[in-house]
């Protein structure tokens, strides 16, 4: 016996005992940690403002899952579960939810961005950063171009390169407030300020065409005409801008 003992090395009977009550006390803090309640949700807009979905839309989509959330555990919270039930909301792009150290439940929200408005008969939808079709917004309504026609699988992307074109461009976003897509394909833009008929014909050169209306406009305000000198302008030949009074 005296000789097993002396063989023990008592420093390594001191690591262990240490590893032993450290694992003890990370135990019993993790389950403490997970019997705490929740105690509250905040909702973070991220890359925009508060607009198509409300604070209360985001808590009630939580609150569908866990009606009391404030009486929860932590760690019956299926966090994966609550992000999928946030993003039933068709206007929310991505969401990421999680628990800080002092048990508040975030959501993180990123809304989707409308980029063109689109009114086919009774069908009325934004087109969102993708192309894709996105509901309306009872809370808020964006100041988009109006797209008047079917918007179809084969000049989806077309429309939204135009769309795209003149969001990033600060003359046209103001000036162009709609896109006439016309029975045969051929489209008309719509002007904020100017009467005449604007022919943009096919979706070809359509970067070419918008700087020629572009250019074309500024042309008739540094020379004081009339915009309602012309009645019809013509952007399908990308060389000049054809006028009709």
């Amino acid at each position: 016996m005296k000789k097993l003992f002396k063989s023990i090395k008592w420093s390594d009977v001191r690591i262990l005992l240490i590893c032993g009550l450290l694992l003890f006390l990370y135990s019993f803090t993790n389950k403490r940690s997970n019997e705490r309640e929740v105690s509250g949700i905040s909702v973070v807009f991220k890359e925009s403002e508060e607009h198509f979905v409300t604070t209360e839309e985001i808590r009630n989509l939580v609150k569908n899952k866990f009606p009391k959330i404030s009486e929860i555990n932590r760690s019956v919270l299926d966090l994966n579960n609550l992000e999928k039930n946030v993003l039933k909301n068709e206007l929310i792009r991505n969401a990421d939810v999680y628990l800080t150290v002092d048990n508040k439940l975030i959501v993180d929200i990123w809304q989707k961005k409308a980029i063109g408005r689109v009114v086919d008969g009774d069908k009325n939808y934004y087109l969102d950063e993708l192309g894709k079709k996105m509901p309306l917004s009872s809370n808020f309504s964006d100041r988009v171009p109006m797209v008047q026609g079917t918007v179809k699988a084969n000049n989806e992307r077309e429309i939204k390169e135009i769309l795209e074109l003149i969001n990033k461009d600060d003359f046209l976003k103001e000036d162009i407030t709609g896109i006439i897509i016309e029975p045969k394909g051929t489209l008309m833009l719509v002007s904020r300020t100017n009467r005449f008929d604007i022919l943009f014909g096919g979706f070809d050169e359509k970067e070419l065409k918008l700087q020629n209306y572009k250019a074309f406009v500024q042309y008739l305000r540094r020379s004081n005409i009339e915009q309602d000198v012309y009645k019809y302008i013509n952007l399908k030949f990308t060389q000049q801008v054809v006028c009709t009074k």
